[in-house]
């Protein structure tokens, strides 16, 4: 039986607000010369089930935008995409 807190590779809100907040940016993976605005790709482990998560942010006047997020670890198939 999986360990509670365990999603079985998914990336929960709360976790993805944890790399956020305590991440390291990965200037090699962020765009600051998008001319959309740039984008900066946070990378950290979470701390539950140590899933190494990539968070791409795009910062805005009043909020944060969450672009994308991938677990760096696990190549998970896509269904829509075949």
């Amino acid at each position: 039986m999986p360990a509670a807190g365990w999603t079985a590779g998914k990336i929960t809100q709360k976790e993805v607000k944890e790399i956020v907040r305590k991440a390291e940016v990965n200037y090699t993976k962020s765009d600051l010369n998008d001319p959309k605005g740039a984008t900066y790709a946070l990378e950290g482990y979470t701390s539950i089930d140590r899933q190494h998560v990539r968070v791409i942010v795009a910062p805005k006047q009043r909020h944060l935008s969450i672009v994308t997020v991938i677990d760096l670890d696990k190549d998970w198939e896509c269904p829509s995409c075949k």
